[in-house]
């Protein structure tokens, strides 16, 4: 029945008597702990079989040690999978080689599954007292919602862009033409002026979104893969650029060289958003530094200012479409908020890792390495 009977003691004879007791006292501390271990799993267990996520536990074996019902629920299995192979209850090929090549390292990836977009976390077990028991834990997410609001997100913002881009076009021609009449008083020229430099701000947001959504959507242009040399590239940038980085009598030098296979358009758009930035949010006076280094298995790009800085809880978030620091500053030197984003995907699409470190008031160091 499960439940706890002492054992009956004779008081007739008192050393057995206070042996029993002892026995009787150990058991029933013995049975409490039982009873509060099995309270404790069964808690445990009622809370990740309400968890949306499927979560499975394997052994070194690649056996199933734990699956709560969610896992059941999504892959079509039953209980009976517990201590049976990983494949008896995922049983697509692709997803479970895909798992048991990673079983070793924590390793994230996201998949297709019947109707179903996946996300599947893998978490090597370290803890040494349970290792040899568990020794990786996946957690599995349906994100197919998430996926269609995303995708969802993405084509608004490529049609609204693509929809936005004739009208701005426009203006800014009959603007131009505009300012060129010899009969327009000064007044009305510097009115329109005011309206042909917001429109190009409005140009060059719009193109950005549109960079942004193709690459996105994966609609943009196939890569074309090159040999570069980064250092020429870099200084067709600066050309480009001249005209900024004199206006605020910045210093902008190029130290070392190197060559990376990569796509020669991709490159171009990401230093020149990097030292965009660069110029942009640096002191009149100052200086910016593109820093080149090839080694053995990595190709380095570094872009060094000594700007106003960034502060350190806004640092994972600049990446984020149209994500300001300071918005009353942002908005007084332009910009379109979507440079970084930009330059965050053309690093995932060229295999490269993004990483920024900033000294609020001192400066900014956007570092970019390259795999070979």
């Amino acid at each position: 029945s499960g439940e706890y009977v002492p054992i009956k003691t004779d008081m007739s004879e008192p050393e057995l008597f206070s042996v029993l007791n002892q026995i009787n006292e150990l058991n029933a501390n013995i049975h409490n702990h039982i009873r509060v271990a099995d309270c404790e799993r069964v808690k445990l267990n009622t809370v990740l079989d309400n968890v949306s996520q499927s979560i499975i536990a394997l052994d070194y074996t690649n056996r199933i040690v734990f699956a709560n019902k969610s896992a059941f629920s999504m892959f079509g299995g039953t209980h009976r999978d517990i201590g049976r192979d990983l494949i008896f209850l995922i049983e697509n090929i692709e997803i479970y080689e895909n798992i048991t090549r990673h079983l070793n390292e924590d390793y994230v990836f996201t998949c297709a599954y019947n109707d179903m977009t996946l996300s599947v976390v893998i978490s090597k077990v370290t803890d040494d007292a349970i290792s040899h028991e568990i020794s990786a834990i996946i957690i599995v997410t349906d994100i197919t919602q998430e996926k269609l609001i995303q995708k969802q997100k993405s084509d608004f913002f490529a049609n609204a862009s693509h929809e936005l881009k004739t009208p701005i076009t426009v203006m800014q021609g009959f603007a131009e033409v505009l300012m060129n009449k010899e009969s327009m008083d000064e007044t009305s020229k510097k009115q329109l002026g005011h309206i042909y430099k917001e429109s190009l701000r409005l140009g060059s947001l719009i193109s950005d979104m549109l960079m942004l959504s193709k690459i996105e959507s994966g609609d943009a242009p196939k890569s074309v893969l090159s040999e570069i040399a980064l250092e020429e590239l870099a200084k067709e940038v600066l050309d480009g650029l001249s005209e900024k980085v004199q206006s605020r009598n910045i210093t902008v030098t190029i130290e070392g060289a190197a060559k990376l296979a990569a796509d020669q358009t991709m490159i171009f758009e990401l230093i020149e958003n990097l030292v965009s930035n660069a110029i942009k949010y640096n002191k009149d006076g100052g200086f910016v530094t593109i820093f080149i280094e090839e080694t053995e298995h990595n190709v380095i790009l570094k872009v060094k200012d000594t700007g106003i800085g960034i502060e350190k809880e806004h640092l994972p978030r600049l990446c984020e479409r149209f994500y300001r620091v300071d918005k009353s500053h942002s908005k007084r030197i332009g910009g379109t908020g979507l440079g970084l984003a930009i330059v965050k995907h053309i690093c995932a699409i060229s295999n490269a890792e993004l990483s920024i470190e900033s000294d609020f008031g001192i400066g900014t160091t956007v570092t970019v390495v390259f795999s070979k």
